[in-house]
């Protein structure tokens, strides 16, 4: 039985249990999930922000990356401890360079912000890269974002953005801004580029036989005709992109 478990099944008893469990051994894992009892569930424990961060701070120190991150967030809202945009960057990215894709994503957005770190786009879309590929769908919706609209650290590709969006709509269990901000962007992707309808059907047939997906739909050949000199530059995108993924999928070495 995992230590989840053992909570949920006599949540009064056994967090006092957990307590004195975790406050007799010092074990990380066991700090780490006493602080998050204290600071979000408070079953058969008072809620006490203080105390969570202190357990946080024990786990972290044993380089647990969740509770490094969850320190971050301690400090970043000023929940147990003063408040310090800085010191919440450094536990952040502390949990990001151990591989924890969340970590990796709000770090990115730290660096997007110049939140307790410079402001610097081409390391916010670097950390959001890394966060993509462990899977992290608001760092998806993020990249597909920079993708769609251009900036520092990215050049504007509609094929990307069309990829990562795709990518963050498919976590429907995952409910957030950025999620359904990704859904939202889809349904504008799969209008006609030329007029504006709805759920056009007529892909490009230049895109799709370079890279199977279309970066630009329409309603019907005339539709097609008009926007062609707009969508020429744009035509199987991905053959010209340097981003990690169509590098990737062209095969080429250091992607």
């Amino acid at each position: 039985m995992d230590l989840e478990e053992w909570i949920a099944m006599a949540p009064t008893k056994n967090a006092q249990k957990l307590r004195r469990a975790a406050e007799r051994k010092g074990k990380a894992e066991d700090q780490y999930q006493l602080g998050r009892l204290l600071y979000h569930r408070g079953e058969g424990l008072k809620q006490d922000w203080v105390a969570a961060a202190k357990c946080f701070c024990k786990a972290a120190a044993q380089e647990h990356a969740s509770a490094q991150f969850c320190l971050g967030g301690c400090y970043s809202s000023g929940g147990g401890v003063e408040q310090s945009h800085e010191i919440a960057a450094s536990w952040v990215s502390q949990a990001a360079a151990q591989g924890f894709a969340t970590a990796q994503g709000d770090l990115g957005c730290l660096y997007a912000k110049g939140q307790g770190v410079e402001h610097n786009d081409a390391l916010a879309v670097a950390w959001w890269k890394k966060a993509a590929v462990g899977g992290d769908p608001d760092s998806q919706s993020n990249l597909g974002l920079f993708y769609m609209h251009g900036g520092e650290g990215v050049p504007k590709n509609t094929h990307c953005a069309k990829i990562y969006m795709m990518a963050a709509a498919a976590h429907k269990g995952h409910k957030t801004a950025a999620t359904i901000h990704a859904v939202e962007i889809l349904k504008m992707l799969r209008a006609c580029a030329a007029c504006g309808a709805p759920d056009a059907s007529r892909a490009c047939q230049g895109c799709m036989s370079v890279t199977g997906l279309s970066t630009a739909r329409y309603c019907n050949p005339k539709c097609q005709a008009a926007h062609w000199k707009d969508h020429k530059a744009d035509c199987g995108g991905r053959q010209a992109c340097s981003c990690h993924r169509c590098k990737s999928d062209r095969g080429e070495t250091g992607a």
